[in-house]
């Protein structure tokens, strides 16, 4: 059976992935946009099994999410996910976030997600796409890469320390990438930003894994305009992410 290049599926937020006002965590929209993309991979054949048989493994490497309008708990959603883009050993997946019932907030989207992933062997260096998976992905257009470069760090910074819980881990054995969004925000919170968390845009870029019981240090300063910068480094200062997060524009 033919798999549709875009996949759907609905979710429903629950009250756990809420924060302190009811609304869902940026970082919710993250994890929403994993989970379809595993759903539409293994709809075409290609499970966690028919990976690790050859060795092979997908790793996030940026992100763009924009979050367009707020959602509260118990709402249900309507997601999708697309294959747009291919480059060598690269692939690019869309997503898009409706509510179920259009009526009540009207036809845009709430949020969008792009999710830049690349091939990798089980030495950490970049894999030939399997014929199959560049079938699969032959429908997407080539694009380039975003990679954020931040610079150097200035002194008007605010920071937090933090260990890397065994409970934030995937089955990866890292850091998932929607975790660090949650760092991103408390650092943000103590930098005094006092603009809308539930509207931001993040431009995140993902350079080295965080294992479980690793120490890291997340640094945020203000940049041009409504724009904040972080980054996030190990003990030993070797920089693991980097993120600039902006209000969405209307």
């Amino acid at each position: 059976m033919a798999v549709p290049r875009r996949f759907e599926a609905r979710y429903r937020v629950r009250f756990d992935e809420a924060d302190a006002v009811g609304q869902l965590r940026p970082s919710g929209f993250l994890r929403f946009a994993q989970d379809i993309a595993w759903q539409h991979s293994e709809a075409a054949g290609f499970d966690r099994s028919w990976y690790a048989e050859r060795a092979i493994h997908w790793l996030v490497r940026d992100v763009d999410l924009r979050i367009l309008d707020p959602v509260t708990f118990g709402e249900r959603l309507d997601m999708s996910t697309e294959v747009t883009g291919w480059r060598h050993v690269w692939a690019r997946r869309h997503a898009e976030v409706r509510v179920a019932t259009a009526a009540t907030r009207g036809e845009g989207p709430l949020a969008t997600i792009d999710t830049d992933w690349v091939l990798l062997a089980a030495d950490g260096r970049p894999a030939r796409l399997p014929p199959d998976v560049a079938t699969f992905l032959a429908s997407g257009r080539m694009f380039a890469r975003a990679r954020l470069d931040l610079g150097p760090v200035p002194v008007a910074t605010a920071s937090i320390a933090a260990t890397v819980r065994h409970s934030d881990v995937d089955p990866m054995g890292h850091l998932n990438n929607a975790s660090y969004l949650d760092l991103i925000d408390e650092a943000i919170h103590e930098l005094g930003d006092a603009a809308p968390v539930h509207t931001r845009h993040y431009r995140v870029s993902y350079h080295l894994p965080a294992l479980a019981g690793a120490n890291v240090v997340v640094v945020c300063w203000r940049i041009d305009g409504d724009g904040i910068a972080c980054r996030i480094s190990d003990a030993a200062g070797t920089q693991l992410t980097s993120a600039i997060v902006t209000q969405t524009s209307s």
